[in-house]
């Protein structure tokens, strides 16, 4: 479902400008989608271990952290993937080969 945007996002050669243009409507669904995971996962562990959920107010800030939080991740990948390709002398394979490992493993650990 996030493919293209893992694509577009981990692309050096394209603007910042174009890939949020290109991919606003997957960007923002992303991050609503892993917001409510991430608050829903943390809602659970709290209920598991202290048997109440999260209060309202712990929601909302919990809530508005995540959003900031993935927003500016976006835009931290895009500028690691652009250092990333800056320091393989532009060569797209090395570079390429680099940023998939780093960042599937990234999604495995987490």
């Amino acid at each position: 479902m996030f493919t293209e945007l893992y694509l577009h996002s981990t692309d050096p050669k394209i603007s910042l400008e174009r890939m949020i243009r290109e991919n606003y409507g997957l960007l923002i669904l992303s991050i609503l989608l892993h917001t409510i995971i991430y608050s829903s996962f943390l809602n659970l562990v709290s209920f598991i271990f202290f048997g109440k959920i999260l209060s309202s107010i712990i929601n909302i800030r919990l809530i508005l952290t995540l959003l900031m939080i993935m927003s500016i991740g976006y835009i931290g990948r895009y500028y690691h993937v652009k250092d990333i390709y800056s320091a393989y002398g532009e060569n797209m394979e090395k570079a390429r080969a680099h940023i998939d490992q780093f960042f599937i493993s990234w999604v495995f650990i987490g």
